[in-house]
């Protein structure tokens, strides 16, 4: 098996709503096609090809993507794997059907797409195994969120989205925007008692330490991200380099 991080996360609000910068996760094993752990959102688009490009795969040479959830920010893009099995699961769905108007994150209009294109795999109960994957159900932040765990490396891996999304949330295991916060908590519980690293939905990858019943929590990686700002000038502008 190998797992690549293709983009961590990054945390941060602007004035003019969310940044929506999450994480995406590129795993191959032995004998199947890759398979990709959520999509991004519209504005990562080229850059999620270029990125899975960088590693050899091409977006048709993906055989299954997870979508964590129906947020715009995770699932938007599955539209550009022609060859893909998409899952998520059954309490997204109703989520959307249900909800979809109220929670504002959800591109509604997205969903008959996904819904309608034969190549949906509905996930029912609160874990089992997909494509080789164990999978765990991890309600809050919406109802029908759901977690990969993985063993890599000699490290228990848990591909979280928003679940957990920063090292505040998995520290504190107090959320925000979640649409059930008790769950949200007992989901961040079980995440914090089982795994070695995170890949968070908004954030760098974060390492769990367990110490004669001590357990700390300490970034294992940087996320950055570079903004470019143009001036007047045709050759000149400003380029800024956000890190945490």
């Amino acid at each position: 098996m190998q797992i690549d991080v293709l983009f961590q996360g990054f945390p941060g609000r602007s004035d003019r709503g969310f940044l929506g910068w999450s994480s995406c996760v590129l795993i191959r094993m032995e004998g199947r096609k890759p398979i990709l752990f959520d999509t991004l959102g519209f504005n990562e688009r080229y850059t999620l090809i270029s990125r899975l490009q960088s590693f050899g795969v091409q977006p048709s040479d993906i055989g299954a993507v997870f979508i964590s959830h129906f947020h715009f920010d995770h699932a938007v893009n599955f539209g550009l794997f022609p060859n893909a099995s998409f899952y998520l699961h059954e309490e997204e769905i109703w989520h959307i059907e249900k909800n979809g108007a109220r929670d504002l994150a959800v591109p509604l209009e997205m969903f008959p797409a996904l819904r309608d294109c034969g190549r949906l795999s509905i996930l029912s109960g609160t874990s089992g195994r997909a494509e080789g994957i164990h999978w765990l159900h991890t309600p809050g932040h919406t109802p029908g969120l759901y977690s990969l765990l993985l063993e890599y490396e000699g490290s228990r891996w848990a591909l979280v989205s928003d679940t957990i999304k920063n090292m505040k949330e998995l520290l504190t295991g107090h959320v925000d925007m979640a649409w059930d916060a008790k769950r949200s908590q007992s989901s961040i519980q079980v995440i914090r008692e089982w795994a070695d690293l995170i890949v968070p939905g908004h954030d760098r990858l974060l390492q769990i330490i367990r110490n004669d019943g001590d357990v700390k929590v300490k970034p294992f990686s940087k996320s950055s991200v570079q903004v470019f700002v143009p001036d007047p000038s045709p050759s000149a502008g400003q380029t800024f380099l956000l890190e945490v």
